[in-house]
């Protein structure tokens, strides 16, 4: 299961590859030379930062609630925190306006923007498709702090959130107190905290000390859920829907409005 390139999401190289195909049609598109006008692919590295700025705060506007106890995390876009609408609307509205002497430029920088939004979109949805045609609830039993044997696909029927963890691991650290305040808030959905390569004895020091109060802490001495899964950092969480689908992948930390729009959507 691939969710990035390197360090770099995989959310953000559909970004750049959509933008590396929009350059290309803005110069295979020939536009006439016009003293003073801008360039087309100048425009269209425009629109795309206009309308992520746009996208950005059009999701914080929607989950602005989801901020007001930690106001920083608007800065930590890594929560994939955008909203599309927006996006579209302010990036083509600017283009259109800053083409408004020049129309003869519109159908280079048009052709460019299609191209880009066509590219990124299939992308988007196609590896969305391959994750979820390939990943699935996996079918382990761990071993909760309790000493109780859980099986993870035990939940059918049920949205299931499930974290993989450690307790070395600073985004892990940093996140939880946002995961278990939505394990609080959503009684209807199960989250399982699947702690990778630590003993009992480190999970519980590790809870005791941070004072976290969690349901469904699970032990995975040998990691078996990341091996199987094909997950390589933490902290990763992955959102199943009530047939056991995957409907999100999430790699790296998780704010409180990113956690919660993938939580509204299962």
């Amino acid at each position: 299961m691939i969710s990035s390139v390197g360090p770099v999401p995989l959310a953000v190289v559909w970004v750049l590859v959509g933008l590396g195909m929009a350059m290309l049609v803005a110069s295979v598109v020939r536009a006439p030379a016009i003293e003073g006008a801008p360039r087309p692919r100048s425009v269209v590295v425009d629109m795309l930062l206009l309308g992520l700025l746009a996208g950005r705060a059009g999701f914080v506007i929607w989950h602005a609630a989801d901020y007001v106890a930690d106001p920083w995390a608007v800065l930590r876009i890594g929560d994939g925190g955008f909203a599309l609408w927006p996006a579209l609307l302010v990036g083509l509205g600017w283009g259109g306006w800053r083409l408004r002497r020049w129309p003869t430029l519109r159908r280079p920088v048009a052709a460019a923007a299609l191209a880009g939004l066509l590219g990124w979109a299939v992308l988007s949805t196609g590896a969305g498709w391959l994750q979820q045609s390939r990943v699935s609830l996996p079918a382990i039993t761990l071993t909760s702090l309790q000493g109780a044997p859980v099986a993870l696909d035990e939940a059918r029927g049920e949205p299931v959130v499930i974290n993989l963890w450690a307790s070395w691991c600073g985004p892990c650290r940093r996140e939880m107190p946002v995961l278990a305040r939505a394990q609080q808030r959503h009684p209807d959905i199960r989250f399982l905290f699947v702690n990778q390569g630590e003993t009992r004895d480190e999970v519980d020091a590790f809870m005791a000390a941070e004072h976290l109060s969690l349901r469904n802490v699970l032990l995975d001495e040998e990691a078996r859920v990341a091996e199987r899964l094909q997950v390589h950092a933490y902290p990763t969480t992955l959102f199943f829907d009530g047939q056991g689908r995957l409907r999100h992948l999430h790699l790296g930390e998780l704010t409180a409005a990113g956690l919660q729009s993938k939580l509204d959507d299962l």
